[in-house]
């Protein structure tokens, strides 16, 4: 079956349920499988690579009068030639394909990005006909997708005046486009297009309406109102000096190609309230059916909406990505617009709707829950579901598989009953549970869901309900489960002041972790043996006794109270979750109360400060802790901090210290990195008897930054073997941040007298002692260390091959000054030189010393600039190398 009778199928039928359209779970036989397979199909064939042709050149003559230098061209004569009509290229591809739209530009960077689109009549004032030809460029954009445009230049030549005809002369004129109204009808003015045609040359130019070959003129009075509701050929003749040229161009009326159909969608029922039932609709596929035979629909934008009023606003549109939850008897509005439209304002029609029909489900009672309560004696437990049979037929008949494979079975006032672990299996009537008993392990639940259905009309319902195995008593009788005793707790709320203190309203479960016995602190264990648990709260111990009247979880998560107010007992007990049959033996209770809380603000609200370091004084900067108090009573409030210490065994406690005391700022300074804490009350309680609640904040402050210079040692000296010959190399930089590993985001850096930059590289580095400095880009906090670079080949091979045969220090080939001496093990001087010489070549007195390590000292002046040592530090440097033979 193909697409186009697919769609016959979806129209004429008026409804098909959504199952049938997605090709889901419950297609209508009249369908079949099969057409849905062949719809898949076809869909998914790869649509043909479109290529889009390239324009034509234009050539057009001057006017013979061109004394103003006017030069009028028609750019549409690009996208259709003027002589021949001809709309494709020389290798026969659409210069303008279906689906896609044009403009024109004057570069071809504006093409591409689709601005400064310029008029199809193209005006040149001034226009010098020996300049080169003129070159513009035809955007040509896929509708169904935008990202698919193509720039192509063509050229506007000006045709030599020899043999130039008025044919040559005349400037065409383009197609118009108007939207019809609601009788059908569009009206055009024609008279800009006679005056234009040959550069305000009316006398001589005449306009007539053609059809079906058959040309009449038409009057004053219809150039300049031409009413018509069909696409109307026009034809201008312009007869000059004894010479005809005849120009063509089309009124088109544009309309909207709708079906008229209103589509009407068919939807098992998903969920009812006392007045209505409701069904999920798959909007998408009745798209095709709302446009005209043989239309696009990726030529047109279709949305739904639930209104007709928001269809013709263009609003709330409806998410049609997914399936749209609708009330049996109700409908959309279908909003259709042509993508393609040329008209200024395009129609839109609002005229289609969507009805939504929701077919009756079979009824099915809620289903008890299903189980038992045991312990670990038993791990698993085996649950008889049969039992749920008899509530789910309801009295109805209830046929068997054997008695539905009968070839001569009559579905009439029949069902079926089938039970399956997961809704989607129920739905698609898939993997249904063999036998009678399902299996759950302890402190486990599954899901079973059931499906009826009548097989008279295939129309179902499902529902779930559970089958579980959790904690009951022990070998013993005990009760595994139990309810913490809280019975001398009063759990405090605090929420903030209103001006209707008995409108306040609290959660109770916000508490219930303790009420379940969660352990809460290291070393404690969980009261109960499962998480799978909740409490359930009632209002006496009667209700509590007896399990009954349990409060609903609205007032549960929304406790009333007044504020100042101790409230209780409320009674409690601890149930397994939903689905679960267990419940403790034991009940306790609490009370409540509500109080407000202290409102105040933290400085600094970066909870990571850092102290910084005076370079000048070699003294810390303290960081200054602060609690503002924002209490709009004016109520006073304390503050007690404290430091994060250490215990022998390395365990963190909080060590009280220094409280301060004022009213509006209490402030704390801080001279030494670590963790503090604030702890704010007030000072005195504003509700007799109820406590209030506290506020608190942690700082975490840093020590000063640090400066690192990668690859220096314990003396700060980096021992290089990348100085190059004049004595440099790079030097690469790091903060220790209160961290343990070095960081460069957040800092800039300098070397010395340099300017501050942010990357932490400096190059050309010379040798000799140096200042490496950070600072903080946010705060300013500085930060410096001293450095000193030296670099020294770590070996030499003496060997004769030219290569390495002797060793020296080459970056202190600018210091004139540096001597070199060399040693042996034991301490002799084997060789005394300057950097300048070519270096030991690893002899005493003529003869070769053998491979082992050498060490040397070497004495140079620290930012050496003559052979007057005043003007440096002299300084010197030990270590040793190898020699390798």
């Amino acid at each position: 079956m193909g697409k186009r009778m697919w769609l016959s199928l979806f129209v004429l039928s008026g409804a098909l349920s959504v199952g049938a359209v997605v090709g889901g779970i419950n297609p209508y036989d009249y369908i079949g499988n099969k057409a849905i397979a062949e719809v898949a199909s076809e869909q998914e064939e790869p649509k043909p690579e479109v290529k889009v042709g390239k324009p034509h050149d234009i050539e057009q003559a001057l006017p013979k009068n061109t004394a103003s230098g006017n030069f009028r061209v028609f750019l549409g004569e690009a996208i259709k030639a003027r002589n021949t009509g001809v709309t494709i290229d020389a290798e026969g591809n659409a210069i303008v394909p279906v689906g896609y739209v044009y403009s024109f530009h004057n570069t071809p960077n504006e093409a591409s990005q689709g601005t400064n689109k310029i008029n199809e009549i193209l005006y040149i004032d001034k226009f010098n006909p020996a300049s080169a030809p003129l070159t513009k460029y035809l955007r040509v954009q896929s509708v169904v997708d935008p990202a698919k445009v193509t720039v192509t230049p063509f050229l506007i030549k000006v045709k030599p005046e020899e043999g130039a005809t008025l044919n040559d002369r005349v400037t065409g004129r383009p197609d118009q486009y108007k939207s019809a109204d609601k009788d059908g009808n569009a009206t055009f003015v024609l008279r800009q297009d006679r005056n234009q045609l040959y550069y305000g040359d009316t006398k001589n130019t005449t306009l007539y309406k053609v059809n079906a070959g058959v040309r009449t003129q038409l009057s004053d009075a219809e150039i300049d109102n031409f009413t018509t509701n069909k696409n109307q050929l026009i034809e201008a003749e312009i007869i000059l000096d004894g010479e005809t040229a005849i120009r063509q161009f089309t009124l088109y009326v544009e309309t909207l190609k709708v079906s008229g159909v209103n589509p009407v969608l068919e939807s098992v029922e998903t969920r009812r309230d006392k007045d209505n039932r409701y069904g999920n609709f798959n909007l998408k596929p009745t798209i095709p059916a709302l446009l005209a035979a043989g239309e696009n629909p990726d030529y047109y934008t279709i949305t739904f909406h639930k209104t007709t009023a928001d269809a013709i606003a263009n609003k709330e549109a409806l998410d049609i990505t997914k399936p749209v939850e609708g009330m049996h008897g109700t409908d959309v509005t279908a909003r259709i617009s042509y993508k393609l439209a040329k008209s200024a304002n395009p129609i839109v029609s609002t005229a289609q709707k969507v009805k939504f029909i929701v077919m009756d489900k079979p009824y099915i009672p809620n289903l008890d829950n299903l189980g038992g309560c045991g312990n670990e004696k038993t791990p698993e437990l085996s649950v008889v579901i049969g039992d749920q049979t008899d509530i789910i037929a309801d009295g109805r008949i209830i046929a068997t598989e054997e008695e539905m494979a009968k070839p001569d079975f009559d579905p009439k006032g029949k069902y079926s009953i089938g039970y399956f672990y997961s809704e989607q299996d129920a739905i698609a009537n898939t993997n249904k549970i063999i036998g009678v008993e399902v299996t759950v392990k302890l402190d486990n639940k599954r899901e079973v869901w059931t499906r009826l259905t009548n097989l008279e009309d295939s129309n179902y319902n499902t529902k779930m309900f559970y089958v579980s195995y959790g904690y009951g008593k022990d070998e013993k009788g005990i009760g595994i489960l139990k309810t913490a005793d809280v019975s001398k707790i009063t759990f405090n709320y605090c929420q903030k002041e209103t001006n209707t203190p008995d409108k306040h309203k609290v959660n109770l479960r916000d508490k219930e972790s303790i009420v379940l016995g969660k352990a809460v602190f290291v070393g404690q264990k969980d009261l109960n043996p499962t998480t799978k648990i909740k409490a359930v709260y009632y209002e006496n111990i009667h209700d509590a006794k007896a399990d009954v009247n349990r409060l609903a979880d609205s007032i549960v998560t929304a406790y009333p109270i007044k504020m100042g107010e101790v409230k209780g007992p409320i009674f409690t007990r601890v149930i397994m979750e939903e689905g679960f049959l267990c419940k403790a033996d034991s009940i306790s209770s609490f009370k409540i109360s509500l109080s407000t809380s202290v409102k105040v603000k933290f400085f600094p609200e970066n909870n990571k400060p850092q102290l910084c370091m005076n370079t000048d004084t070699n003294e810390i900067v303290p960081v200054v802790l602060s609690v503002e108090n924002e209490d709009v009573e004016g109520r006073a409030v304390k503050v007690s901090w404290f430091k994060r210490e250490y215990d022998k065994d390395n365990k963190p406690y909080w060590n009280p210290v220094q409280n301060g005391d004022k009213l509006e700022y209490i402030v704390k300074t801080i001279t030494e990195a670590g963790d503090y804490l604030a702890l704010v009350d007030f000072k005195k309680e504003p509700y007799d008897g109820v406590e209030s609640c506290g506020d608190r904040y942690e700082w975490t402050v840093k020590a000063p930054p640090k400066v690192e210079v990668e690859g220096a040692d314990e003396t700060g000296m980096i021992n290089s073997m990348e100085v190059d010959e004049k004595g440099e190399t790079m030097v690469r930089l790091g903060v220790l941040d209160g961290g343990t590993s070095a960081v460069t985001d957040g800092y800039e850096f300098a070397i010395d007298n340099s300017a501050f930059q942010l990357s932490s590289q400096f190059y050309n580095v010379p040798i000799g002692e140096h200042v490496a400095y950070a600072r903080n880009i946010k705060t300013g906090c500085p930060a410096s260390i001293k450095f000193s670079v030296f670099g020294y080949p770590k070996y030499f091979t003496p060997n004769g091959d030219g290569y390495n045969d002797t060793w020296n220090i080459p970056g202190l080939k600018g210091h004139n000054e540096a001597r070199i001496y060399i040693y042996d093990k034991s301490g002799r001087l084997l060789k005394q030189l300057s950097p300048h010489t070519e270096g030991w070549d690893g002899t005493w007195n003529g003869k070769q010393m053998p491979s082992t390590d050498y060490w040397f000292t070497v004495e140079f002046v620290n930012d050496y600039k003559t052979p007057d040592e005043r003007n440096g530090r002299k300084v010197s440097y030990k270590g040793h190398f190898s020699l390798k033979r």
